[in-house]
């Protein structure tokens, strides 16, 4: 069977009417459908859309390498921060197309260059980063991020591999936070020498006893710094009205607690003395009364009075202050413990029974 032979008029026709049905026609479309040749036939395909009385999806003039570089010098000046991705998605020309690399382009717009191209190996980057960490074990991932400018974890499957990489030991992030306010304490404390401990809770944003076994005797010893005993000389007067008035708030609380239940002062549990055990409805409550007006309650008061419920098998306890921190309800294992301050004492009933 012989096949067809269509003159260049048919051959328009059988084009324009395609375009007509699909208005988004590419060259590749019309090629792939009709096995004509939109070029053969017509000066470009933009010439076909328009006999079609179609809008073109784009435009089909085609640009010189010049033009090229001036619309991309054009998006880079008003986009100086964009990459060649960017570039090339906005402006539908391929940078590459126009100059040897991204860097010309900026210098043809006579714009400064972002970023320079890591040219750096695998294996430089892996030592960088293996020098940080022998360097200072406490450094974070963010930290070596920022530093080295790259990722550790496109390099290393995990932080184990870096430290093993290293030849240190892995720290939890636990021990990593706390070793690294040691060491912003010491730096404090050398700078600051007469500083009060609450000072330093305040600007570290911690507590000095929860981080140092002595508290802050042994923080003023890791420093290098002789501990300032004259200043607890000129406070000793005001550390005996503390005394006083910490008794009488304590002997205030205990008489307003024994409404409701039995109470006990000053039993001895263990090593320690709990302030106060109250016996209600055939529930045994171990409680701690703090008079702090410049200090906050801390973590290691908590971990006291669990220690008392422990060795008590009791598993409800309440700490009572004037001021009570942010977080005032505790689980541990199955002893909870709740913080009021002198003015909740309401709350008892509600809490107990």
């Amino acid at each position: 069977m012989k096949r067809r032979k269509y003159s260049i008029e048919d051959k328009k026709k059988i084009i324009i009417n395609y375009i007509k049905k699909n208005s988004n026609a590419t060259y590749k479309d019309i090629r792939r459908e009709t096995k004509l040749h939109t070029n053969r036939v017509f000066s470009g395909l933009k010439e076909a859309y328009k006999l079609a009385n179609i809008k073109a999806p784009r435009t089909f003039d085609f640009k010189t390498k010049a033009e090229r570089k001036e619309i991309i010098a054009e998006y880079i000046r008003k986009h100086p921060k964009a990459g060649g991705q960017t570039i090339a998605k906005e402006t539908k020309i391929n940078v590459c197309n126009a100059f040897k690399g991204i860097k010309e382009a900026f210098k043809f717009a006579e714009v400064d260059y972002p970023r320079e191209i890591d040219l750096r190996k695998e294996e430089e980057k892996k030592k960088q980063i293996i020098n940080l960490i022998r360097e200072n074990p406490l450094i974070t991932i963010q930290e070596i991020t920022e530093k080295v400018r790259v990722q550790p974890y496109h390099l290393f499957k995990n932080i184990k591999e870096i430290y093993k990489e290293a030849g240190i030991n892995p720290i939890k992030k636990g021990e990593k936070w706390r070793l690294k306010k040691q060491k912003e304490i010491i730096k404090l404390i050398k700078e600051n020498p007469l500083i009060t401990q609450r000072e330093i809770n305040k600007k570290c944003r911690t507590h000095v006893q929860d981080l140092f076994s002595k508290g802050i005797f042994e923080a003023y010893e890791k420093a290098g710094v002789k501990f300032p005993f004259q200043r607890l000389k000129l406070y000793g007067i005001g550390l005996e009205e503390t005394r006083k008035r910490a008794k009488n708030f304590e002997e205030d609380i205990a008489i307003k607690l024994s409404g409701y239940g039995t109470v006990s002062r000053l039993v001895k549990i263990g090593s320690g003395i709990a302030d106060v055990i109250l016996e209600r409805k055939n529930k045994k409550i171990i409680i701690e009364i703090k008079d702090y007006l410049d200090k906050d309650i801390s973590l290691s008061q908590i971990m006291q009075l669990n220690k008392y419920l422990d060795n008590t098998n009791s598993n409800l306890g309440l700490l009572i202050c004037h001021k009570k921190p942010k977080k005032d309800k505790f689980l541990m294992g199955k002893n909870k413990i709740f913080v009021l301050e002198d003015k909740e004492l309401n709350k008892l009933p509600i809490i107990v029974d």
